[in-house]
């Protein structure tokens, strides 16, 4: 679709993808009645229903970026949306299980989510942190599936997999969280450089690491270029910079003073963090710009978390 198309367009796109992804969700996971029904039932619990799915959006933007944008078809084996999906699938897998740990007394305790209690508030901490093992492993587990390796190739299978995994790890969103646990409520005051750095480092790792795996998988299943991989790469890291940004200014209002968390808005205040979102938000543009009228999604999800 050209970006000339109705707005109307993005939530019919956002539906059709939300829908194939939770499909493949359903398929992988084991229903709630499978021994051990508490933890598949934890486990569907904290992935059905799902929000946006906007990683997995990102992955198949990303593909249409390389291929082209064309009417997503049914996600029949073999064909290469159908890849792009499965791939958006494992990261939402990721996604889902980082949101119940992250939920954990340990980590920032909180007891909703999407409006209703969080896992481990659901079913014990036990049970949640098993849950989001088990979606963690799955996630893999998924991309190594014999029918997946199959259609995508061995070496794009690997691919994957490894995209995935450095994302998901130390050096990516674990990492992130770990540095989130470390930074949050030292005394920054007087140390404005170092904090900018921290918080940069950090929301770079929690969180944009995975929307580039997901851009990036995206690529790979279209078998982009490496001029194509660097400019998805650019694109995901300035707009997961730029989601976290807004996430932080949603979130400001009474709550960091409070928590000592560190964010943007409590490093550069309400000001300097919109003023960082909006750089993030034309740098995403202009990565989006170089793949053309292909492009029109990456700009539509863009569009779809800017302000208005």
């Amino acid at each position: 679709m050209s970006d000339s198309s109705p707005k109307a367009s993005l939530p019919a796109w956002l539906t059709q993808v939300s829908h194939m992804v939770d499909a493949v969700l359903d398929a992988l996971m084991p229903s709630g009645g499978t021994a051990p029904q508490a933890l598949h039932t934890a486990m569907r619990y904290s992935v059905f229903p799902g929000g946006k799915r906007l990683r997995p959006a990102l992955a198949v933007a990303a593909f249409e970026a390389v291929c082209g944008p064309r009417a997503i078809p049914d996600a029949v084996p073999g064909d290469r949306h159908a890849l792009a999906i499965r791939a958006g699938a494992a990261v939402e897998l990721i996604h889902c299980y980082s949101l119940i740990h992250d939920d954990l007394p340990c980590m920032d305790d909180d007891d909703m989510r999407r409006g209703r209690p969080s896992c481990h508030r659901a079913y014990g901490e036990a049970i949640a942190l098993l849950a989001g093992d088990a979606l963690l492993t799955l996630a893999f587990e998924s991309l190594a599936l014999a029918e997946l390796v199959e259609a995508a190739g061995t070496r794009q299978a690997g691919l994957l997999v490894g995209e995935l995994a450095r994302a998901a790890g130390s050096l990516g969103m674990a990492g992130g969280q770990a540095l989130e646990l470390a930074i949050s409520g030292q005394p920054w005051s007087g140390r404005l450089c170092e904090a900018e750095d921290a918080v940069q480092r950090m929301e770079s790792m929690k969180t944009g690491r995975l929307f580039e795996a997901a851009a990036r998988m995206g690529g790979i299943v279209g078998g982009a270029s490496d001029p194509e991989m660097d400019e998805l790469s650019q694109f995901a890291r300035h707009f997961g910079l730029a989601f976290q940004i807004r996430d932080d200014l949603e979130d400001a209002v009474g709550q960091d003073a409070q928590s000592g968390r560190i964010t943007a808005v409590s490093v550069w205040g309400p000001e300097g963090a919109r003023h960082r979102f909006d750089s993030s938000v034309a740098e995403a543009r202009r990565c989006a710009d170089s793949f053309g009228q292909a492009g029109s999604k990456l700009r539509d999800l863009l569009n779809l978390i800017s302000f208005a």
